[in-house]
């Protein structure tokens, strides 16, 4: 099976994290995952986007990128920050966040 990508992105605003969680509840039905799978996935996505716009500075852009491998599905968000503002998480809050999205989802 050819490997399919969606990727859509929106405003860097809190408001729109509702668009990005809609957006793979939708692909989650497509793809038949159980309520559980379909609930931590929502989780982990709107504790990305919350880690995102924390940062410190602007955030420009949100974008949520699928890859849908078939059995796999890879789910990346990530933000376009806009020059306003420098900030770099020390290594300790990058391990932290990390930990929590890997305890909702662990690959």
């Amino acid at each position: 099976m050819t490997k399919q990508e969606i990727t859509l992105r929106v405003p860097g605003a809190p408001e729109y994290a509702l668009v990005l969680r809609l957006a793979l509840g939708g692909v989650a039905m497509l793809k038949d995952l159980d309520a559980g799978a379909l609930d931590d996935l929502r989780s982990a996505s709107d504790e990305a986007v919350d880690y995102l716009l924390h940062q410190g500075r602007g955030v420009q852009w949100l974008t949520l990128a699928v890859l849908d491998g078939g059995d796999q599905l890879t789910v990346r968000i990530c933000a376009e920050f806009t020059g306003e503002g420098a900030f770099t998480p020390d290594e300790d809050e990058q391990e932290i966040s990390r930990a929590v999205l890997e305890t909702l989802i662990p690959q």
